[in-house]
């Protein structure tokens, strides 16, 4: 009897321990990734497009190193990490088994897995790069076949709006009549 308490006790403990287990492993998973760093990264990097355009349109660079502290400024008071840490550990917990969660923490504890970390962010970026270059070569193209498309659109439109307007009402001309005499 007591054998099977135990066993029911311990058949409700367990999803709670794994799953505890499975936010440990993610919650190390984040802190092995560098996610905090990569996100601060990434948030200059966004911002970067923008600074270097009113750069370009002559805005003074004090006035543009000032708007880019204050926009540091603002991301560090409201990207709180120990917040979101929590949040996004709980996100990759349901994303992946707890087994899975161990094998990238163990592959991301070797030198491999910390050199693909360094590595990838920079290959990201080169790789769309690269993409973009093909897309890029052909936007002539593009641009001509929206333009067709665009042209069969006005077309349509101007087609279904003459359909749509009432007829115009028919006009009964009488010719004039030569006065007697």
């Amino acid at each position: 009897m007591k054998l099977t308490k135990l066993l029911v006790i311990a058949a409700l403990v367990a999803p709670v321990c794994r799953a505890d287990d499975s936010l440990s492993l993610a919650e190390k998973f984040l802190d092995l990734s560098g996610t905090q760093g990569f996100m601060m990264q990434t948030f200059e990097q966004g911002l970067k497009p923008s600074l270097d355009q009113m750069r370009a349109k002559g805005a003074p660079a004090d006035l543009v190193e000032s708007i880019h502290a204050e926009a540091k400024t603002y991301f560090l008071e409201n990207f709180k990490w120990e917040e979101l840490r929590p949040q996004l550990a709980k996100l990759y917990s349901d994303a992946f088994t707890q087994a899975e969660l161990a094998e990238l923490v163990t592959f991301y504890e070797t030198p491999t897995g910390q050199k693909t970390l360094a590595k990838l962010p920079t290959l990201t970026q080169q790789s769309m790069v690269m993409a973009m270059s093909g897309i890029q070569a052909n936007m002539p193209e593009f641009q001509r076949r929206v333009g067709v498309i665009i042209d069969d659109y006005k077309k349509n439109a101007a087609l279904q709006a003459a359909k749509a307007a009432p007829a115009a009402p028919a006009t009964i001309t009488v010719p004039e009549q030569a006065p007697s005499k």
